[in-house]
C-alpha cells in the first residue's frame, strides 16, 4: 500500500507551482493513491493569528513552518535544524 502526497504553497504574488505526482508500480497487487494540492496563505489565517497578538511576519512564519513541518521531521536532525534556520533567514523581513 502506498499513499503519495504532493502539496505546494504559493508564497508571494509572482509564485507558481507545477505538481506532478508520479508513482511507478511494479507489483500488480499493490494499492496506490496520490493527491496534489496547491494553497496560499489566506487573509483569514493571518487575521486569526493577528487577533491573538501575533505579528503579520510571525504569522506568515508560523504558517509556512507548519506547512514544511512534515518534511523537516523526515530529515536527519542536523539537516532539519539547518533547513529551519535557512527558512527563517529567507522569511526574515519579507513581510510588510
Amino acid at each position: 500500500r502506498n499513499y503519495t502526497q504532493c502539496d505546494s504553497m504559493l508564497i508571494g504574488s509572482n509564485s507558481g507551482a507545477n505538481t506532478f505526482p508520479y508513482i511507478e508500480v511494479m507489483n500488480n497487487s499493490s494499492s496506490v493513491e496520490h493527491e496534489a494540492s496547491t494553497s496560499k496563505i489566506s487573509e483569514e489565517q493571518l487575521f486569526y493569528l493577528q487577533q491573538r497578538g501575533i505579528s503579520q511576519e510571525d504569522a506568515v512564519s508560523l504558517i509556512i513552518n507548519g506547512f514544511c513541518k512534515d518534511v523537516f521531521l523526515q530529515l536527519p536532525m542536523e539537516f532539519a535544524v539547518e533547513a529551519q534556520r535557512l527558512l527563517g533567514l529567507k522569511l526574515e523581513g519579507s513581510v510588510g
